[in-house]
This record gives C-alpha cells, sequence and structure tokens, in this order.
C-alpha cells in the first residue's frame, strides 16, 4: 500500500512539473490520429503568435492525416498545362467518400511511346476536399518536357497496349476521417 502511495505522489509531482499539456497532446495524438477532431484539438494546442493560423493548420493536417484505402476515392478530369516552359498538370478532383475528408494526393501521368513503351512522372500536392464535394488542383511535373507532348492525346480507356497516347491517375490518397 505505501509503494502506491508513493508511486501517485511521484506521478502528481511530474503533472505538476510538466503540466498537463504534454500529456493531452499525446493523447491527442494516439486517440485521434487519423481523425479531424485530432486536428482540430492540435490546432487549439498550437495556437501561436509566431506561426500563421495557416501554418499551424497544414503542420497539423500533416501530422494526422492517413492513407485512405482507395484511390478511387478521388477522382476527376485534368490535363496538362504549360507556363514558362514548365509543365503543370491541372485539374479537378472529387472526393468521392462521405466520411473522409482528403487532404494529400499523389498523380501519375503515363506517356505511351510509338512502341508502346511508357515513361511515367508524378507529383504530389496537399489539398482540402470535403466529402462528396471536388476542389482545383495543380501539380508541377518538372521532369516532363514539352515537347514530350507534342501531338499527343489522351489514351482510349479499351487501349489494352496503349501507343502514342498518354493517361493520367491518381496513385495515392491521404486523408482525415469526420
Amino acid at each position: 500500500m505505501k509503494n502506491y502511495v508513493i508511486a501517485a505522489l511521484v506521478v502528481l509531482v511530474v503533472l505538476l512539473a510538466v503540466g498537463f499539456a504534454p500529456i493531452e497532446r499525446a493523447t491527442n495524438e494516439v486517440l485521434r490520429h487519423g481523425s479531424l477532431t485530432g486536428v482540430e484539438n492540435c490546432i487549439e494546442y498550437s495556437k501561436s503568435d509566431l506561426l500563421s493560423g495557416d501554418a499551424v493548420k497544414a503542420a497539423c493536417v500533416r501530422a494526422f492525416e492517413k492513407p485512405l484505402y482507395s484511390s478511387e476515392s478521388a477522382t476527376g478530369r485534368a490535363g496538362p498545362s504549360f507556363f514558362q516552359g514548365i509543365v503543370r498538370w491541372t485539374g479537378n478532383l472529387e472526393n468521392k467518400t462521405s466520411d473522409h475528408v482528403t487532404t494529400w494526393v499523389a498523380i501519375s501521368v503515363s506517356v505511351y511511346g510509338e512502341d508502346g513503351s511508357e515513361r511515367e512522372f508524378s507529383a504530389d500536392t496537399s489539398i482540402w476536399i470535403d466529402p462528396l464535394r471536388s476542389a482545383d488542383f495543380s501539380v508541377t511535373l518538372r521532369a516532363l518536357e514539352l515537347s514530350i507532348l507534342d501531338d499527343i492525346e489522351f489514351c482510349e480507356l479499351t487501349d489494352d497496349e496503349p501507343k502514342s497516347c498518354m493517361s493520367w491517375g491518381v496513385t495515392d490518397v491521404r486523408g482525415l476521417e469526420v
């Protein structure tokens, strides 16, 4: 019995010395990882005069987001755009889930040569898409040269062996449970 009392006093002294905030933060990270509630609590714990609200939100979202199981949970329409010789892939993505916010996506663009050889280019971006909503996105594909896309069309969905065409897709999705 005496050992329990001593242990309880030691814990109480440590809590008073350290404070409850670190324990609340650690508990939030463990119990609410991958949830919107966890991000909201993280933002509340991270109030700062040194960082903007957007910077705090971005850091909390990155810390709490989790991989979503299907890249098909974010689909849409997109294509190449060019600005000062740089290829960007721009478009609109739809969050097809009703219970998650989409917070990050990885995009892959495949360009098929005349012989069917494939060159793949990828990029990722943070994004915020509410459940069953859509949002615009744009990623830079620095390795993709403008000349590669000259006179090339999108592949047909029925192409078993695509040639002289391009295709794209979402390869990875992260988000937060609502």
